[in-house]
């Protein structure tokens, strides 16, 4: 096939044929950046969103030292936030007063997201809530704002731990235990016809720890003789886990929603069970040993509890969750198709983080970040190198980059015009294999190269063209988020909030220099990156409207509209 330019197959899948720059070259400025494009290009991996002071910041401190220093900083708490803020936690078991909708989780949790100083801490858990996937489109998580803070703190909590404590929270958590199912789990009645659900039983392998095929340590598939891979459980291994997962309910103890004498079968999600780690009911759990993968046997005579924690040690310790959780962060962190060897660097740390420890997620985020395939900028020319942003993150970029804020301090979206144009909010996937799937191979130039591109599931003839009227709008139309009704009460008072507007005053000094105007937002957006042609378009276009007597803030709007809009943006290097 014709050579490919800087983005490679990326590039040329994003650009339809009709637009796509003829005799576009490499930029590679020798293959070096500068600190400030080196900082802002890692930024873009590692946080929401950086703006000018904070890319600064990275490029004087260093890099490994400012992971240092977020490893060090205390965790945002989103829930604290919610009751302090949003909902009062005292009307919890009065039947008549307002659910706490998701709403409020979102004004929450924009909160986190703009005022936080936990940035990598935020990235990396918004990276595991793709992987471990609960939605507040369910109709019960819809109504427990505080158990989806109470969860997104949950993987806030953990993404600087150790991912054996992830599974056990992720396995406890209510919202987990109402997402798939076993919550209220019970053991087996023959004369009822009653099994043990399998729904969690059969995701936590295939989804949270193992996948379905056996895997050498740099991701690639073991083979049988004859050259087909090897399946990692089958339909038997299901059932034994499903036994494993029996006697979980929702902790009622003191709800006051339950005004009867209980039994296991009186939990159900509510306000007050959902912040509460699910509870083991020893006589709902299913006696017998249990045969795990590999012939495992957890033996007969346990409690509930210890068969719940011995078979997700022996999840745990499976040779697979290194390449299969690595690869997968990797993804949403630097680029969609690392090489084996990048995959296996990380799976060695995750399998040794150098002190005998197995899943330190801080080595396993440093192993990620530090590699040469996320910073030495020759792999920029790579054609396979890069992904696609996802839409929810360019929206946080902007947002962060330019100050958007109102004069109450108050970004509080319920993001209905995020869910409809750009179709991504985070926690609010369609089903618990996420927004898109890690192996996803768009039709095209990935696909005919046997390259895999997750974000592009989000891209079609629809959202293609509401992901740019969705810049247009919020830069232009002083409609950004969705706030709350000023009629409405929030904790026992209204709010007359006002859209978050951007702070472009830098910006509007450099209008009558077009080519610093663009060096900056360069910077800024894509980390030095733009290739000289895509440079010439925007500079042509750009001082054309501004010599057209624009307002300089439009001008402004204009430049960072139309490379918010470019191939060489949606694809993060």
């Amino acid at each position: 096939m014709a050579s490919t330019s800087r983005r490679g197959f990326f590039r040329q899948l994003f650009n339809p044929p009709h637009m796509t720059v003829q005799g576009a070259s490499t930029v590679s400025r020798n293959n070096t950046l500068t600190a400030e494009q080196e900082a802002s290009r890692f930024l873009a991996q590692a946080t929401l969103g950086a703006d000018l002071a904070l890319i600064q910041e990275v490029a004087a401190t260093g890099i490994e030292p400012w992971i240092d220093q977020q490893f060090a900083l205390p965790q945002s708490q989103i829930l604290d936030y919610l009751y302090s803020e949003l909902f009062d936690e005292t009307t919890i078991g009065d039947y008549g007063a307002e659910a706490p909708w998701r709403s409020l989780f979102r004004y929450a949790l924009w909160q986190a997201v703009l005022g936080g100083s936990d940035l990598l801490r935020q990235r990396v858990a918004l990276a595991l809530s793709e992987i471990f996937v609960i939605s507040t489109e369910d109709d019960a998580i819809y109504a427990v704002a505080n158990g989806a803070a109470d969860w997104y703190d949950m993987l806030l909590r953990n993404a600087f731990g150790n991912f054996r404590d992830l599974l056990q929270d992720v396995t406890l958590s209510p919202l987990m235990g109402r997402y798939l199912s076993h919550a209220g789990n019970r053991k087996t009645n023959v004369d009822e016809n009653r099994f043990p659900d399998e729904n969690y039983a059969r995701e936590i392998m295939q989804l949270f720890t193992i996948g379905l095929f056996l895997l050498n340590d740099d991701g690639s598939f073991i083979l049988d003789g004859d050259n087909e891979p090897i399946p990692t459980y089958d339909n038997s291994h299901i059932t034994e886990f499903a036994k494993i997962f029996t006697g979980l309910q929702y902790d009622f103890d003191g709800d006051p929603y339950v005004t009867w004498i209980p039994d296991f079968l009186s939990g159900w999600l509510n306000p007050y069970t959902a912040v509460r780690p699910m509870k083991m009911w020893d006589e709902e759990h299913e006696p017998g040993s249990k045969t795990l993968l590999n012939g495992y046997v957890v033996p007969d005579g346990q409690i509930g509890m210890e068969d719940v924690n011995e078979a997700l040690d022996h999840l745990f310790n499976h040779q697979n969750v290194g390449p299969f959780i690595g690869k997968q962060l990797i993804q949403r962190l630097v680029k969609s198709n690392p090489s084996p060897a990048y995959v296996a660097r990380v799976t060695a740390v995750f399998n040794d983080n150098g002190s005998g420890v197995r899943g330190d997620m801080q080595a396993v985020i440093k192993a990620i970040l530090l590699d040469d395939e996320a910073r030495n900028p020759i792999h920029i020319d790579d054609p396979t190198h890069g992904k696609l942003r996802e839409p929810f993150f360019r929206f946080t970029q902007m947002v962060r980059a330019f100050h958007f804020t109102n004069p109450q301090a108050k970004f509080w979206d319920a993001g209905w015009d995020v869910e409809g144009l750009l179709r991504q909010y985070m926690f609010n996937a369609p089903s618990v294999f996420n927004f898109f799937a890690p192996g996803f191979r768009p039709a095209g130039a990935l696909s005919d190269n046997g390259l895999a591109g997750p974000e592009f599931q989000l891209l079609n003839s629809y959202t293609a063209i509401s992901t740019v009227n969705f810049w247009y709008s919020r830069l232009w139309w002083g409609y950004v988020i969705d706030l709350p009704d000023p009629t409405t009460e929030i904790k026992g008072q209204t709010y007359d909030l006002d859209q978050p507007a951007p702070d472009l005053s830098y910006e509007i000094t450099l209008v009558n220099d077009i080519p610093a105007l663009l060096d900056h937002l360069d910077l800024l957006l894509t980390c030095g990156t733009l290739s000289t042609e895509m440079r010439g378009i925007l500079e042509t276009a750009v001082t054309g409207y501004r010599d057209q007597n624009a307002d300089d803030e439009d001008v402004v709007k204009m430049a960072i509209f139309l490379l918010m809009s470019c191939p060489e943006y949606a694809v993060q290097v």
